[in-house]
């Protein structure tokens, strides 16, 4: 999903794209029958790569006027720990949009009731399970926290224990009321994104159980399984989903059914619109191609091929990167410009929707293609390695936003990935780094998206602050040997849940170093990285005046002025809990330059270096290779003038902060 920040600039953007010209689609029409997909749901030798704990089969009819869906549901689990299994709890996540005493609703903080201020009953999201059985047996779901009030997890007492390695059959009767689109899922008009829809268990960590209440700020997590679903919708309607179409049936009463399966997947979601098109391609990974599929409304035909283009980029980018994406099909659902708020931005297995289109994102404001590529980089940051996003959200948020940002730069180039328009460029670490999340108030990113204090807070822990602190640690290893880690990490770890330890001792296995001293100050507290300059002096250099041996001849004044060289002396400082290596460049008046470095690790507040030369010191930049971004990068630079003293580059300021106003009123 995408971060605060980017979210305002999407709702901005639908308003642009909202006041241009827009046809009338007309009525809907009886589509033509869809090709079946005729591929297996996996690539390669068709193998499980997941243990398969939670499989699903689920049928479901959308009642397009009523935007309501009436379903069954088996769901088949495995006990893969080491005790038995009495209860089993489900997450009912549309529940979190009933009303406004849910946790999501009032851990929005306003956000979420001003959504939905004013909405009828309607209007509102919820899920109610008409009937559930094990074994032949009724249960009551009881709900798991009742004392909230909320109605996103029950739990269910079974009639027997579940065994170690033994399975059970839940059957679930439900009704699913999509909202009006709202946080990622629901309808606007005719067109239906449904997320988080059905009953899902929680995940068994363990010998405990993770299944908690739906957080404002918090998003999914699910063991893997197959998904076999059967979708009856409007025959007029165009209808597309996590896995492959595996067969399609005409229904009774002008209706079709469409027929999904998937494997090794987390999640199920799906799309019904009776306007989209599609329009596809292939990329091209290690063992194969992978069909691209991007479902617009016509008036969004210009930007679709810049989706798909940046579609099959992001694919055959993060392959290469990590792991071969291991499943056939990619699907990108750019959502009508009305619904991109509420819908746009978001990942499930082998399908995410997308935004950005917009009168104001002209060809060289890659803003579809951020959110693109961004949301696509989840299938490896969440799709394959299933991390808790609830409990972690920067280990994925975070990682992909880093990943994302070198995906852009590969594709578009280093200097103006985001922005490359008229004089206005820029890159997204930069971007980001100079926007951040202004007023947030900090929190350790290693912190529960559910403890954190708001979405502004969430955002600069979860996604700007990881992400720059990644950059960093890569720029001081280097690019090659951290990307080696990395996909170290991402083949370990594939289809098994890793955790932020898993990642960090994976790095410092494959670097070679014990990651402590930048671990525990960056992402366990809010440590800040405070480089700064104390003093910068220069005065001419000249031999020791006085008498030092009686059969030498004492120097003179004048003979002192005479040497022609300087002494400079320059003290930086490290007043914040970060402590990294930096450089620190030293430029004189005769277009010479000296670098040193600095490595502050021994937690010295201060170091003073002392530097002949022939030419007189007038500026000193501190990371003149901006490798260290975890500071403000508008403090660097300094000017020293004639008489010794240091100043911040005030014009270069300016100009900075300038060009990143310019920027940010560009995106």
């Amino acid at each position: 999903m995408l971060g605060h920040a980017v979210v305002i600039a999407l709702a901005v953007a639908a308003i642009g794209a909202q006041s241009g010209c827009r046809s009338d689609p007309g009525a809907p029409r009886v589509r033509a029958m869809p090709t079946l997909d005729r591929k297996p749901a996996l690539r390669g030798d068709g193998a499980a790569r997941s243990p398969r704990i939670a499989n699903y089969k689920i049928v479901a009819t959308l009642d397009a006027e009523l935007h309501r869906i009436v379903a069954t549901e088996t769901l088949t689990w495995t006990n893969t720990g080491t005790s038995a299994v009495t209860t089993l709890p489900f997450h009912l996540y549309l529940n979190a949009f009933k009303n406004e005493s849910s946790l999501f609703m009032r851990s929005s903080r306003g956000q979420g009731r001003d959504q939905m201020r004013g909405a009828q009953v309607g209007t509102w999201g919820w899920i109610q399970i008409d009937s559930v059985q094990v074994g032949g047996v009724e249960l009551a779901p009881k709900l798991v926290y009742p004392g909230l009030p909320d109605e996103s997890v029950v739990e269910l007492t079974l009639p027997a224990a579940v065994e170690p390695g033994a399975t059970v059959e839940v059957h679930f009767k439900f009704t699913a009321q999509l909202p009006e689109v709202f946080a990622r899922t629901g309808y606007k008009g005719e067109f239906h994104m449904v997320g988080q829809w059905f009953p899902k268990i929680g995940v068994r960590v363990g010998e405990r159980w993770e299944c908690r209440p739906h957080h404002a700020s918090s998003e999914f997590f699910a063991d893997f399984g197959t998904y076999d679903v059967e979708l009856t919708v409007p025959s007029t309607y165009v209808v597309a989903a996590t896995g492959v179409l595996a067969n399609v049936t005409e229904a009774p009463g002008g209706t079709r059914t469409y027929t999904y399966r998937a494997e090794d997947v987390h999640d199920f979601a799906w799309m019904a619109d009776p306007y989209m098109d599609v329009m596809t391609g292939h990329a091209k990974v290690e063992d194969g191609k992978v069909e691209v599929r991007v479902l617009y409304r016509p008036e969004q035909k210009p930007f679709a091929r810049r989706h798909l283009q940046a579609a099959i980029g992001a694919i055959e980018r993060f392959s290469a990167s990590y792991v071969p994406y291991p499943w056939p099909i990619m699907t990108v659902i750019d959502p009508p410009v009305e619904a991109a708020a509420g819908a746009g931005g978001m990942e499930y297995p082998t399908l995410v929707t997308t935004a950005g289109d917009s009168v104001f994102t002209r060809k060289g404001i890659r803003l579809p293609e951020y959110v693109t590529i961004h949301e696509i980089g989840h299938n490896w940051f969440q799709g394959l390695l299933a991390s808790n996003e609830p409990v972690e959200p920067w280990l994925d948020e975070g990682v992909d936003e880093w990943a994302s940002a070198k995906v852009m730069n590969d594709l578009y180039g280093s200097r103006a990935s985001m922005i490359d328009w008229m004089d206005w460029h820029a890159e997204v670490v930069a971007l980001r780094r100079a926007a951040g999340e202004p007023g947030a108030l900090p929190s350790p990113m290693a912190t529960a998206a559910y403890a954190i204090v708001d979405g502004q807070a969430y955002g600069e822990a979860s996604y700007t602050r990881t992400m720059r602190a990644l950059k960093t640690l890569e720029n001081l290893v280097g690019p090659t040997k951290f990307a080696a880690a990395m996909k170290v990490y991402a083949q370990t770890f594939a289809f098994k849940h890793p955790t932020g330890r898993d990642l960090f001792e994976t790095l410092s296995r494959e670097l070679g170093q014990d990651l402590t001293w930048f671990i525990g100050p960056v992402w366990h507290d809010v440590g800040a990285l405070e480089l700064g300059l104390r003093t910068a002096e220069c005065w001419k250099a000249h031999p020791p005046r006085g008498v030092f041996d009686v059969t030498k001849k004492p120097v003179t004044e004048k003979e002192a002025r005479e040497t022609g060289s300087y002494i400079c002396e320059v003290v930086v400082t490290s007043t914040g809990t970060v402590h990294v290596p930096v450089d620190i460049e030293l430029r004189f008046a005769d277009g010479s330059t000296q670098r040193v470095r600095w490595d502050d690790r021994g937690h010295a507040s201060w170091e003073r270096f002392t530097i002949e030369r022939s030419s007189r010191l007038t500026e000193v930049w501190i990371d003149p290779d901006n490798k260290v971004l975890l500071d403000s990068p508008f403090r660097h630079q300094y000017r020293v003038d004639g008489e010794g003293a240091a100043s911040l580059r005030a014009a270069a300021r300016l100009a900075a902060i300038a060009q990143t106003l310019m920027q940010v009123v560009g995106l």
